[in-house]
Order: C-alpha cells, then sequence, then structure tokens
C-alpha cells in the first residue's frame, strides 16, 4: 500500500480559468466500497492505496492537482506534528467555556440593570 498526497492547486490558476477556486471530487475504492471526497482549493489529501485511482488520473492530466508519493515516516512525522496543535486547543476551549459559564451567572443582573435603566 503506497500513500499519496493529493493536493489541490486550482487556488493558484488564472482567474480567468473555468475551474478557478473549484472543489475537486476524488473517487476511490476502498474494501469494495466506492467513496468519495472533496477537496476544496489549495488543501491536501493523504490517501493510502495500492494504486492511484483513475479520478485522480484524470484531475492530474487537466493540472488541477499535484500527486506526491509519501513515505511512511514522513508520513508519522505529519501526524506526529499535528498531535500538539490539537493538545493546546483543548485548553483554551475550556477557558472559553468558564467565560461563558461566568457570564451566564451574572445575566439576570445585567438584565435588572438594563430593566432599570429603561424605568427612568
Amino acid at each position: 500500500m503506497n500513500t499519496y498526497k493529493i493536493t489541490n492547486i486550482t487556488n493558484t490558476a488564472g482567474k480567468r480559468d473555468f475551474k478557478f477556486n473549484s472543489s475537486l471530487n476524488v473517487e476511490y475504492v476502498d474494501n469494495m466500497m466506492k467513496k468519495t471526497v472533496a477537496i476544496k482549493p489549495g488543501e491536501s489529501l493523504y490517501l493510502t492505496v495500492t494504486s492511484l485511482p483513475m479520478s485522480v488520473h484524470k484531475l492530474r492530466v487537466k493540472n488541477l492537482v499535484s500527486v506526491i508519493e509519501v513515505s511512511q515516516s514522513e508520513l508519522e512525522s505529519i501526524k506526529n506534528e499535528k498531535k500538539p496543535k490539537v493538545a493546546v486547543a483543548a485548553p483554551i476551549i475550556a477557558e472559553v467555556a468558564e467565560v461563558f459559564v461566568a457570564e451566564e451567572t451574572s445575566t439576570e443582573e445585567i438584565a435588572k440593570k438594563s430593566y432599570k435603566k429603561k424605568k427612568e
């Protein structure tokens, strides 16, 4: 099984190009099931298959995607680089949740103040 990095390069095409900034569909077969994945402009997809699907070949000939074969060591290093970003994002979400909880307790006070202002 080979791993391929398929990158949508329609964002680099000219503005008057027919497929400028368009999402592309990649079809492949996985365990006897046909699957379709949409790739947005500038994004990459890592696909592990025995051979490159025909839909990717067609897009490659039209110069809409770039295809690079990735080794297992490169793939593991990419996975390891992405893990810390998720770990860092989790505490930030928890802090935001605490702020919202703190604001919910004081909404009654805010409502009372705005009611008093309306009376005046």
